[in-house]
């Protein structure tokens, strides 16, 4: 492009036919032109395929964590990895090797074409190259530094605003949102104080780029004018010069500005790597059949950075099938927690947990958690029809069984009320349902299961006398054959009970 545009000056100051030159000249134009829109489509479709490849691979790394694992992360961040960081990577794909490629190939067509104008030129602009990179290396350290602060806040960000959007409603209920407020201002305005500091450094960076490029450009521009003066180079490759000097350094601007973005990109790998460098492979070990005994052996446990004793600690216990347990005590004594290690959502710091004889580590994790039913004081509930939340998508469960679950759990006669019956559709976290009802769609989930094990915390919590009467009637039927442990307050549900297991140690001691 500077040659043809050089040759087209020279035939108008000759006074020579400049038509050739100007048809070369507007045929690479019009080339240049075409050909840019499809290369960027091209590049972006790809960046784009793997940008959603590297999400795949994150959401599957991250369905393979432990219950455990997976409660001890914020949703904010986890949701920041699968979108933020691997936009970055996508980013990078679309923007920042693109860019990479066209400075290498602008910079090594540069230095040639300079090389064969003036030997000392393109010597001078090929030691420059080395000379600029290392001028703006000290920028690499600050950038990096300033990025990895960035991604912190952003984090935390993230998770402060999930948390609040979370108690937004309850908190708007009773008309004290205002008062926590400050919490997610607070966050973003830390955000902003980091990405503030990664403007100003962006800025400083971008002006000696700047200031050295118009240096040069006067210093080549002079040169090229007193040459031309003198009859030592045509006139036209003053702009020869000029438009080469202009692509060498912008080969070089384009290469030493990616410092900035190289640095957010390898915060946003390193951001992905704390999920994808540490997979938490499925356990296939032993299937066992039905859960005849789960046993608990001098089992100790407690939270992270928790203060005080462990919440349980050196218990040991042996659940037998066909027996109703339950655990009693005042809040803060374990109960829920003691439930958690019996299904396998929390491990224990030491002790062994034995399911019919065999270690509970060695077995296959799925299958053993498709032996249980769980009830919890505050069930999830999925954004999906009241099907999907009995029958959690599980395509062995046909429409018998959904339909004995539900007679079972109480759940009839709400259903029948309904337009669409099982496929009305509920929203975020049951919206639209009574406590009453959440519980018992949730009993119905556990029964649908036909489980082993089945798990019950407060399960009478929100249930009328007369649904409190029928649950006395179903657990009876339900204990043959069948390991039930549940907390309790209700004296009528505790006296079903075959053993009565006291809780004593304090989360908080």
């Amino acid at each position: 492009m500077p040659f043809a545009t050089g040759r087209f000056i020279d035939a108008l100051v000759e006074g020579t036919r400049p038509e050739s030159p100007f048809a070369l000249l507007a045929a690479l134009l019009l080339v240049r032109a075409a050909l840019t829109p499809c290369l960027q489509r091209l590049v972006a479709s790809r960046a784009r395929d793997m940008e959603l490849l590297l999400q795949k691979r994150a959401l599957d790394a991250v369905l393979g964590f432990s219950p455990s694992k997976l409660s001890s992360l914020a949703n904010g961040d986890l949701v920041a990895k699968l979108t933020r960081d691997t936009y970055a990577v996508g980013g990078f794909v679309s923007g920042l090797y693109p860019r990479f490629l066209a400075a290498v190939v602008t910079m090594f067509a540069a230095g040639s074409s300079l090389y064969s104008q003036s030997a000392a030129l393109g010597i001078a602009f090929m030691a420059f190259i080395p000379l600029a990179i290392c001028l703006f290396l000290p920028f690499a350290r600050r950038f990096s530094q300033t990025s990895h602060s960035v991604r912190t806040r952003s984090d935390n960000s993230f998770s402060t605003l999930f948390d609040f959007f979370h108690s937004l409603p309850f908190l708007r209920t009773l008309d004290v949102e205002y008062r926590f407020a400050n919490t997610p201002r607070d966050a973003l305005g830390d955000l902003k104080d980091g990405n503030c500091a990664m403007d100003r450094l962006t800025i400083a960076f971008g002006a000696i780029l700047g200031a050295i490029l118009v240096i040069g450009e006067i210093a080549v521009l002079g040169i090229a004018g007193a040459l031309a003066a003198k009859g030592a180079i045509p006139v036209g490759d003053v702009v020869v010069y000029q438009l080469l000097f202009l692509a060498a350094m912008q080969s070089v601007q384009g290469i030493v500005s990616l410092l900035p973005e190289s640095a957010s990109l390898r915060e946003g790998i390193d951001s992905l790597d704390e999920i994808l460098s540490h997979p938490e492979p499925r356990r296939s070990g032993k299937r066992i059949g039905s859960v005849e005994t789960i046993e608990f052996r001098n089992i100790t446990f407690s939270y992270p950075n928790a203060t005080g004793r462990p919440v349980i600690q050196d218990f040991s216990k042996t659940f037998l099938a066909g027996r109703i347990y339950a655990l009693i005590g005042t809040n803060g004594t374990g109960k829920t927690t003691l439930l958690k290690l019996v299904t396998a959502a929390l491990e224990p710091q030491s002790g062994e947990i034995l399911v019919n004889g065999m270690l509970l580590k060695t077995l296959d994790e799925g299958a053993f958690r498709r032996k249980i039913g769980i009830v919890f004081q505050d069930s999830l509930f999925v954004t999906g029809t009241i099907y999907d939340n009995i029958t959690l998508r599980d395509p062995m469960f046909g429409s018998e069984d959904v339909e004995a679950a539900v007679a079972a759990s109480g759940l009839e006669e709400m259903v029948a009320r309904l337009p669409a019956k099982l496929d009305t559709w509920l929203g975020l976290r049951g919206q639209a349902l009574s406590g009453g009802e959440m519980q018992r769609l949730a009993i119905a989930r556990a029964l649908v299961r036909n489980p082993n094990v089945l798990v019950l915390d407060e399960v009478t919590n929100h249930l009328d006398a007369k649904a409190r009467a029928s649950f006395e009637t179903l657990l009876r039927k339900l204990a043959p054959g069948r390991i039930i442990l549940l907390v309790s307050h209700d004296e009528e549900i505790i006296n079903l009970c075959d053993e009565i297991i006291s809780c004593q140690i304090s989360e908080n001691a």
